[in-house]
């Protein structure tokens, strides 16, 4: 009877065994399932939003052009402007042929899928300058509805936590209510407060598309 009672208790032992290891069996098979549904619905929608901005882009473009920046954990990055646009850091920039008053400027690049600049820092507007002719005026993405000299970027980053790059004792003229930037001799090149229906050339920008 002892030995009959050591035989059914190794035997219970041992089913509690294989079930526990097959509980932990269904337990990590189910965690790699739900780890790859997860990827699988995380790749879905990135990739969705990325189909629908190309979507966009090619109603107006009819090439991108492509630059590898860097890898990422499982595939190349490539980040697209399209083919008439200059790429610079995170984004792509246009600079006008036309000219217009900066409302109409704004809409221009907003029917590209744009806005009007917004410069962040002095070495993106490093960048654009060599893009930009020095006889010529550019309005920017900044203004001053009220006159009251409280400066908004036209993508609402924060005027006073921004870089700001005006010409020496500009802006100063209330009644100027945009800005553009301009060359100088003697001073290079600046931002300076002009009226926002006069008639300058603009420059658009756009965020790169990553791939």
């Amino acid at each position: 009877m002892v030995q009959e009672g050591q035989s059914q208790g190794r035997e219970k032992a041992a089913w509690w065994f294989q079930v526990r290891l097959w509980s932990v069996a269904l337990i990590s098979i189910a965690l790699i399932a739900a780890c790859f549904i997860l990827s699988c619905v995380v790749t879905y929608f990135k990739c969705d939003r990325t189909g629908k901005k190309l979507s966009e882009l090619q109603t107006h473009y009819s090439s991108l052009t492509c630059f590898s920046e860097g890898t990422s954990v499982s595939e190349k990055v490539w980040g697209c402007c399209p083919s008439t646009w200059k790429p610079f850091g995170s984004s792509c920039y246009f600079v006008s042929t036309e000219q217009n008053f900066w409302t109409k400027s704004e809409q221009n690049c907003v029917g590209m899928g744009a806005h009007l600049v917004v410069i962040n820092t002095e070495a993106e507007q490093n960048f654009i300058i060599q893009q930009l002719n020095e006889s010529l005026s550019y309005f920017l993405g900044l203004s001053d509805p009220q006159g009251n000299g409280n400066w908004q970027w036209i993508d609402k980053t924060p005027y006073k936590e921004n870089v700001r790059l005006w010409h020496q004792n500009e802006p100063n003229f209330s009644a100027e209510e945009c800005a553009s930037i301009v060359f100088w001799n003697q001073r290079g090149w600046g931002w300076n407060d002009v009226f926002c229906d006069s008639s300058r050339h603009s420059i658009c920008e756009m965020k790169k598309i990553y791939l």
